[in-house]
């Protein structure tokens, strides 16, 4: 058994109580639990799990092998003892070497291939457990029963499960030569469970909002073009949705719409029913004015979501209202009683561009994160160069802005930033220097850098397993999104991210969720990165839709009657 992953990392260290310094791979390794794996996952560790308990054993394994029906009785005999010189392993996709499942997670999810092979053998072995899991199925991917998944979770939190996976061609029942050699990978459960809800943007057929709580099977419909008809303020039916967040109590989703008035505005819906909120959440007035024409990417906060203090952000386009001829980030009254002095411009003063695109609130609601931009569109689309800018709140009066070290670097483009649970970190997009917008760059990956700024780290996330072929950049990982809080286990403390990518070939390489593992640990009062984690697959997806723009926060998505 391999010790959770932990790098070789030199920490760079950056001032202030609540910073957090980010380390590279290739310094000296700051901590005793010994080498994790590489990039690639292909490394193993000479360290002792520090999460694991006490030796205690379960038996959550069955003693006999599970073989499917349609393969003969005796096809473990036929596969015999593993032979490490046997054929080439299969590639395992999912989940990837090293990955790091939270333990309220779906099943255990095994995707794997091998050339010609229509029979495998999948061994899971985990040190606290009596037995190997063993089975014996047709198919290239296999999940795991639900009922043993939950119990192994409760078991052995914190500890790895060890994946070995041969492959066999079966000819009228009997094994045409011998089967490959076993593959060798781990994956790690954690100790602790991930929070919330997962609310994103299935774009086809249709446009519809689908959602889940962690751990749900499958994904509900929360929002539809046609369920979310009449639109506010008197602008016809809606005919599609797209960018949008939660209320701080999950009770309501706040979107981007289009409507057959021909506009783009904002508009919001309970999450159970779809109803028209309450005129005590978001007033008649206020939906008036997020009703606006070409206006996008609404955002609510938490210290800013009370009954004296209701405010949302978002980006609007009106020269007549807000005397300026660029998109910009407005505040609105959600408690407005009239459509007058009750909405208006976050200044951004010193800000060398005009465009401004994907803001984002900190969470103390403090400031706010935005994308700098030659020119802009959608509230989302940032075009020609592009950096990270944050410019105070000041109650909604702006502020001289600032460019953010690590998310500002004239050499790329970094857009769609999203600050972390505590705003410990924040998490963005980047692209070399030649991209001409933020959509739909295939050369997009995931970073992360110090909320207050520092030296921005890429994640190992971007990264399908090597044996897979495909590689990033080159497949669109884009729309990063913190789970809404962090949870701590001993010394360290969890962190959770979900994005869209474009590189599981059972959906045709069409965009799909994944989820992966960020760690921190305090070191000499300073929160640093203890490890990061490759992405697994989202299996409570819809697989048939191409998913993007994941937002995931406490929606109540439980409370939504199944489809």
């Amino acid at each position: 058994m391999r010790s959770f992953h932990r790098a070789a990392w030199a920490p760079l260290a950056i001032a202030g109580a609540t910073a957090l310094a980010l380390m590279r791979c290739g310094g000296g390794n700051p901590t005793n639990f010994g080498d994790g794996g590489t990039n690639d996952g292909s490394g193993g560790g000479d360290g002792a799990n520090p999460f694991a308990d006490a030796p205690t054993t379960f038996s959550d394994f069955p003693q006999a092998p599970f073989i499917d029906p349609s393969l003969p009785s005796n096809i473990a005999t036929q596969f015999g003892s593993p032979d490490p010189n046997g054929p080439s392993a299969p590639c395992v996709s999912e989940p990837p070497d090293d990955a790091m499942i939270p333990k309220n997670w779906t099943p255990l999810f095994l995707e794997y291939v091998s050339a010609s092979a229509n029979v495998f053998e999948i061994k899971l072995t985990v040190d606290n457990q009596v037995n190997p899991f063993v089975a014996y199925v047709p198919t290239a991917a296999f999940t795991m029963d639900q009922g043993m998944w939950k119990a192994l979770a409760a078991h052995s939190a914190g500890h790895d499960i060890d994946v070995a996976i041969r492959a066999g061609q079966l000819q009228n029942g009997t094994l045409v030569g011998p089967p490959t050699a076993p593959s060798a990978s781990v994956a790690h459960i954690a100790p602790v469970d991930a929070p919330g809800s997962v609310v994103y943007w299935a774009s086809s057929p249709s446009t519809a909002f689908k959602g889940f709580t962690v751990g749900d099977m499958t994904s509900k419909t929360v929002l539809t073009p046609t369920t979310a008809s009449p639109a506010s303020a008197g602008a016809g039916d809606t005919n599609c949705i797209a960018c949008h967040t939660s209320s701080p109590d999950g009770n309501l989703i706040i979107y981007t719409r289009d409507a057959t008035n021909n506009s783009r505005a904002i508009d919001v819906r309970t999450v159970v029913g779809a109803a028209t909120p309450a005129a005590t959440d978001i007033s008649p007035s206020a939906l008036a004015l997020l009703g606006r024409d070409l206006q996008g990417r609404p955002l609510l906060n938490a210290n800013h979501y009370s009954a004296s203090d209701a405010i949302a952000l978002s980006v609007l386009y009106n020269p007549t209202d807000l005397g300026s001829s660029n998109y910009e980030l407005v505040w609105t009254d959600l408690h407005a009683a009239s459509t007058a002095g009750t909405s208006g411009i976050v200044a951004r003063s010193g800000d060398p561009r005009v465009g401004i695109s994907s803001p984002s609130w900190r969470h103390d609601g403090s400031a706010i994160a935005y994308v700098s931009s030659d020119s802009a569109g959608e509230a989302v689309v940032a075009n020609g160069s592009m950096d990270i800018y944050t410019v105070p709140y000041n109650n909604h009066q702006g502020g001289a802005v600032t460019p953010l070290t690590g998310a500002s670097d004239a050499n790329y483009h970094e857009f769609y930033p999203e600050y972390s649970p505590d705003d410990t970190m924040l998490a963005f997009n980047r692209t070399d220097n030649t991209a001409p917008n933020s959509y739909n760059q295939p050369t997009a990956e995931v970073f992360i850098v110090p909320g207050l700024g520092g030296s921005a780290q890429r994640l190992r996330a971007n990264d399908p397993p090597v044996c897979t072929t495909l590689k990033s950049p080159g497949l669109t990982n884009a729309w990063p999104r913190w789970a809404p809080n962090a949870q701590a286990s001993g010394s360290l403390k969890f962190y959770w991210i979900v994005f869209s990518s474009k590189r599981r070939p059972a959906t045709g390489l069409n965009p799909q969720l994944y989820v992966s593992a960020i760690v921190t640990k305090m070191q000499n009062n300073v929160e640093t990165i203890y490890a990061d984690y490759p992405a697994v697959y989202v299996l409570s997806q819809d697989p048939a839709s191409n998913n993007h723009t994941p937002a995931w926060d406490v929606f109540n998505v439980q409370g939504i009657p199944p489809n």
